[in-house]
């Protein structure tokens, strides 16, 4: 997830872990000597369906609350949230709150259904991994 032009990436993290706090939060901490200008700040593992809920509503409310109040019309600025979903197999869905998504339901929705749609038969052998290669990587620092 990055968020444009809006709060830092830590602040918006900080309110998203407080209000789902079931995921498995991480920052993108590249190792010294590379220079990343990455478009994703930071990546949630989520151990299940309830958890997605619980990740969507907060970063709807994150976003409704830190980053669209900062919208300014007269120059054209509209604040965005990125958001990829992806799986293990680096199989993915990507769009942004505030362009691509506008209301909240329409959100859920689609957080759900790509949610489902990447999902593996084996959700658990699946979050093993991947919080085995996060956790492992030196790239991602576990904050939550």
């Amino acid at each position: 997830m990055h968020v444009e032009q809006s709060v830092t990436a830590n602040e918006f993290l900080k309110f998203v872990a407080d209000a789902a706090p079931s995921g498995f939060y991480f920052v993108a901490q590249p190792p010294p000597g590379i220079v990343m200008t990455a478009a994703i700040d930071w990546r949630v593992v989520v151990p299940d369906s309830a958890a997605i809920d619980a990740l969507a509503t907060a970063l709807w409310s994150g976003y409704e609350c830190l980053v669209k109040p900062l919208q300014n019309d007269s120059e054209g600025r509209c604040p965005l949230i990125f958001i990829q979903i992806k799986n293990y197999k680096g199989e993915s869905d990507q769009f942004t709150i505030g362009r691509d998504i506008d209301k909240k339901d329409g959100f859920v929705h689609r957080v759900r259904e790509s949610a489902a749609i990447l999902s593996p038969k084996n959700k658990e052998l699946a979050l093993d991994r991947e919080l085995e290669l996060t956790t492992g990587s030196e790239y991602w620092q576990k904050v939550c």
